[in-house]
């Protein structure tokens, strides 16, 4: 019976965090589960977390419902990117097939670009005993979140072409703790 009572507070332990460890990993996911569990139990949002924990933990029809909720929402959120990547293969599609070298080379040529200002900047000028330049935060920023985009964008597009389906880093991680393999 000690061993029940274990595991029932570590349950308890993780289901009191889990809206709060969600919203670390997903920012406002949180909020989404607390949606979700109130949903299934046609609680008010004034209703403790708690019990409405404890409803769904004691029903596992409720249990099943908020699954499927659950998985719904994820459906929903799946199709809202892949129609976003569709989006941004047409467009770069269109772009690699436009007959105008600006239109097809700019992310190249920023990818350039931005390699060769790092070096300028912050070792060619220092060995040349001159000072670097105060350049803003979000030059950077904003220049490497067009690489980055384009970057995690035209590897995605690889990694399908060469048939890796498996859903990417995180969802191998998943896989790999819960001991489904790669």
């Amino acid at each position: 019976m000690a061993d029940k009572s274990i595991l029932s507070s570590i349950c308890d332990g993780i289901a009191s965090i889990a809206p709060t460890v969600a919203n670390l990993i997903v920012p406002g996911s949180g909020s989404l589960i607390n949606t979700l569990m109130r949903s299934v139990t046609g609680d008010p949002q004034d209703t403790p977390m708690a019990q409405v924990a404890a409803k769904i933990q004691a029903d596992p029809k409720l249990l099943l419902a908020l699954q499927t909720k659950a998985m719904d929402h994820e459906f929903r959120l799946k199709q809202v990117e892949a129609a976003n990547l569709a989006t941004v293969n047409a467009t770069m599609r269109s772009e690699a097939k436009s007959e105008h070298w600006p239109q097809y080379s700019w992310r190249p040529f920023n990818g350039f670009l931005y390699g060769i200002a790092v070096v300028l900047i912050y070792f060619v000028l220092p060995a040349m005993s001159r000072p670097v330049p105060p350049v803003p935060q979000f030059i950077w920023m904003g220049w490497g979140a067009i690489l980055g985009v384009a970057t995690w964008h035209r590897g995605k597009a690889k990694r399908a072409a060469a048939g890796d389906n498996n859903g990417g880093l995180l969802a191998g991680a998943i896989r790999a703790i819960k001991g489904g393999g790669k």
